[in-house]
């Protein structure tokens, strides 16, 4: 990072964002339209990279516009954002989603951004003003937010924007926000709509990177949304693979239903985990292993993915569906259940699954991770308690912190006699996938 990163990144923070932009707003001589609403969703960073990032965003129309940015320190020291890229809806694009590349940029630096919109009377609009870093230095440490199981809430108290304000007001200094999948309730405009606009804050605080969920449906509109890391699979987007710095971040999609799909992201994880990087996590929808009440586990992730995670030094697995927390511990291997984003809370069973370390039910939250050359250090931040229809929030509240400092040395044997029992095994258990899957 550059070197007053620790003071500069500060100004991530939701208050200090907009402090700066009121000093935009006085600065500027841009002319504002208040009638005008060219940012239906966004903007928002996501596809992060050593010296690219895209900021997307949807309009209701999409109209021509500018995206500013800077380094953080020039934006800190002067104020103002001399770099551009200007963006042209083309064709009958009216109703629709932009996504800007931004090339070129400097390694291991922080940015800001804004996006001002043209409107077709003359008149400009000026986004509020987000941030995002390119790809750290190898051993600079590496900090991202998780999330799962958004979906839908839209009576009482928003839980999806108490969680969503929770990650944009923590002072870490994300590079990333990851979620676990189940964004939405389901694919449709007014879904996408709640979610946008509850989770606007956060989605200026770093580039977004999520996986598919059953409830995505593997629709278009996720695709149209967002855009991913160098992936495979629909659109070359659905699964993927971030190398940033110490840190591999493997997405999958749990929720595919043939078997050559599952077969084809063996191949692709054994690929990426064969990398040099010191820090591994994987991230899919499906948990490997749970206790919850409502689902269970028994998705055969056991046998599919787990001997390749003990094999290949997978430190973290970051799974969803599951509405509660739990962490669990297999092989060597840190399971995280991290249903809490906003989704109605399900029970815990009884009878925890083996490894069960920590579980907690009736909560909404999210993990913060932090990974250095010491090791992974996890946060698991309550937001609030629910609890017969009530939310209560939870402030200063930790469901569960840990550290990861080291894996068993008989990890590698063990993952190695998994492999060799889950490929005899996983051949008969793929073709049998074709099921119908729950919530």
């Amino acid at each position: 990072m550059c070197s007053s990163a620790a003071t500069l990144r500060g100004v991530r923070s939701r208050v200090r964002l907009r402090k700066a932009l009121a000093a935009v707003a006085v600065l500027g001589s841009l002319s504002t339209s208040l009638l005008a609403v060219p940012f239906a969703h966004g903007p928002y960073a996501c596809a992060p990279g050593p010296d690219t990032v895209t900021i997307s965003w949807s309009g209701a129309p999409l109209t021509a516009a500018t995206v500013e940015y800077a380094p953080l320190f020039e934006y800190t020291e002067r104020e103002v954002l001399p770099m551009s890229l200007s963006f042209v809806p083309e064709g009958e694009d009216v109703d629709g989603e932009a996504h800007v590349v931004l090339e070129g940029l400097l390694p291991a630096t922080d940015y800001v951004y804004r996006v001002v919109a043209h409107g077709t009377d003359g008149s400009d609009v000026v986004s509020p003003l987000g941030s995002f870093s390119t790809a750290p230095a190898p051993g600079e440490p590496v900090r991202f937010a998780v999330l799962a199981d958004t979906q839908w809430q839209w009576e009482g108290i928003n839980r999806l924007e108490l969680v969503g304000d929770a990650i944009a007001a923590d002072t870490t200094p994300f590079d990333l926000i990851l979620h676990a999948g189940d964004l939405v309730e389901s694919p449709s405009s007014s879904y996408w709509d709640h979610w946008f606009s509850a989770f606007d804050e956060m989605l200026l605080r770093a580039p977004f990177l999520p996986v598919l969920g059953n409830h995505e449906r593997n629709h278009r509109a996720y695709y149209n949304a967002f855009q991913f890391p160098p992936g495979e699979g629909k659109a070359r987007e659905q699964w993927w693979a971030l190398h940033w710095g110490d840190v591999l971040i493997v997405g999958l999609d749990s929720t595919v239903t043939g078997a050559d799909q599952y077969l084809k992201q063996q191949a692709w994880l054994k690929r990426h985990l064969a990398g040099s990087e010191p820090h591994k996590f994987v991230i899919f929808h499906y948990p490997v292993f749970s206790s919850d009440a409502y689902h269970g586990e028994g998705y055969n992730f056991d046998v599919i993915f787990h001997p390749i995670f003990v094999e290949h030094g997978v430190d973290v697995v970051l799974n969803g569906h599951a509405h509660n927390y739990e962490r669990i511990e297999r092989d060597g291997v840190t399971y995280l259940v991290l249903g809490g984003g906003g989704a109605t809370p399900r029970p815990l069973a009884e009878h925890r699954t083996e490894g069960s370390v920590v579980a907690a039910e009736g909560r909404h939250f999210y993990a913060r991770v932090a990974t250095s050359s010491d090791g992974i250090d996890i946060d698991v931040v309550s937001v609030a308690r629910e609890e017969d229809g009530i939310v209560t929030p939870t402030p200063d509240l930790l469901l569960d912190a840990f550290t990861i400092t080291g894996r068993s040395p008989v990890g590698a044997l063990v993952g190695s006699l998994l492999l060799i029992v889950g490929v005899a095994v996983g051949a008969a258990l793929l073709w049998l996938l074709l099921r119908a899957r729950g919530d």
